[in-house]
């Protein structure tokens, strides 16, 4: 490789990485957005100062023995550069009135649950619903969430996705983790089992490559949302299993969706809506639950039927043994859940986030047909008063 044209590229892609940090705000209005400012100027300032290291020992001549190392630090660099532009520079350079809010409420779920990782920042610059970006640790919300509550339980999920994979996270979240630990114990006992039920084969070459990926699928892929509606469900309550339901009526086409040998992210809406069936009925919402079936069955007439092999993907003591697994963990982690208004760990005698979530889908069930929205603007309010106190 060119020496020359590679010291000369080390020059650009570090002036980038300096350019980059230098244009993160000094003072962006809230302490996590603060210490995604700091965590992603140090990131950068490193990056620049690193590649500047190269030149020092990179010779001029075309054989520099150190030339394939700079040239691996230059890939690395611009790949950090771009997650920083991608997913922490919205948050710090669109720090909206709506953003502040949301950002306050995130820090108040935060520290409601005491989850062992520093709190999130949240921006507003989502084009895809609720999503969470790890290595930033930011969370992504439409910009109309700060002036509704119907969807923001989905908040929760977005945090059992930064528990799951957060770098900083405490070695006490173990106690959490354990239930997924278990939970593929159970997943690996359950296509072991239908194995040996069939004679090792299951009936045909096609049946056993479709059984090896639905293991593969749950253990790798679905497994993680499984969690994520679960402790988001042991953190909110019963409000996330509502939301849920209406995210997918608003959503979805198909809610029994499976796409054999498809890169399929999620399982299917109707088993998380069985999942959380079951992990209301054990965190004791049995009444919550009730309601959900009755809305959810009604619902599930117009998706029509389930696919082939469905049953198999999705089966529901396979969901039930899973909801077990992880809702064992997680009342044992010492992280603090909802059970109720007036009887949750984390809300008794006091206001919550999560209480004032699950009181909007009470009205929303309750209230008389188009009244809502009134009892929803005060609650928001309410909400930005006790969050702002709080942060």
């Amino acid at each position: 490789m060119n020496v020359g044209y590679l010291r000369r590229t080390i020059h650009d892609q570090a002036d980038r990485a300096q350019s980059l940090a230098d244009d993160i705000p000094r003072r962006p209005g809230h302490a996590s957005l603060e210490r995604l400012a700091a965590s992603c100027r140090a990131t950068l300032e490193d990056e620049a100062r690193l590649l500047r290291g190269y030149l020092s020992v990179l010779g001029d001549g075309e054989g520099s023995s150190r030339a394939a190392e700079a040239l691996t630090a230059i890939k690395h660099s611009a790949r950090e550069v771009r997650v920083i532009e991608a997913f922490g520079m919205p948050p710090l350079h669109y720090p909206s009135e709506q953003a502040v809010f949301l950002n306050d409420i995130l820090s108040a779920i935060h520290s409601e649950i005491g989850l062992p990782f520093p709190c999130p920042a949240v921006s507003c610059t989502s084009s895809d619903y609720y999503f969470s970006h790890y290595t930033t640790n930011t969370v992504y919300a439409p910009l109309a969430e700060a002036a509704f509550l119907l969807h923001m339980p989905d908040f929760y999920h977005e945090l059992g996705h930064l528990l799951l994979t957060h770098p900083a996270r405490e070695a006490r979240s173990q106690l959490a983790l354990g239930g997924a630990t278990d939970a593929i114990e159970v997943i690996d006992k359950w296509y072991r089992r239908q194995a040996d039920e069939t004679g090792g084969d299951l009936a045909s070459a096609p049946s056993r490559d479709a059984a090896q990926w639905m293991w593969d699928q749950w253990k790798f892929k679905w497994l993680q949302e499984a969690f994520c509606d679960l402790f988001a469900l042991f953190a909110a309550g019963p409000a996330y299993a509502y939301s849920n339901l209406h995210l997918v009526l608003k959503t979805d086409d198909d809610a029994y969706g499976l796409r054999l040998f498809a890169n399929q992210d999620h399982p299917a809406s109707e088993a998380r809506m069985r999942l959380l069936d079951a992990g209301m009925r054990l965190l004791g919402h049995g009444r919550e639950a009730l309601q959900v079936r009755s809305e959810w069955d009604a619902m599930a007439r117009f998706y029509g039927d389930p696919p082939p092999e469905y049953d198999r993907a999705f089966p529901s003591r396979l969901l039930q043994e899973i909801a077990e697994a992880i809702i064992s963990a997680l009342d044992r982690s010492g992280l603090r859940g909802y059970s109720g208004a007036g009887g949750g760990t984390q809300d008794e005698g006091m206001d919550t986030v999560a209480s004032i979530l699950n009181g909007a889908w009470r009205g929303f069930w309750d209230g008389k047909d188009g009244e809502f929205r009134g009892l929803e603007k005060s609650l928001v309010e309410k909400l930005a008063a006790m969050s702002r106190s709080a942060a």
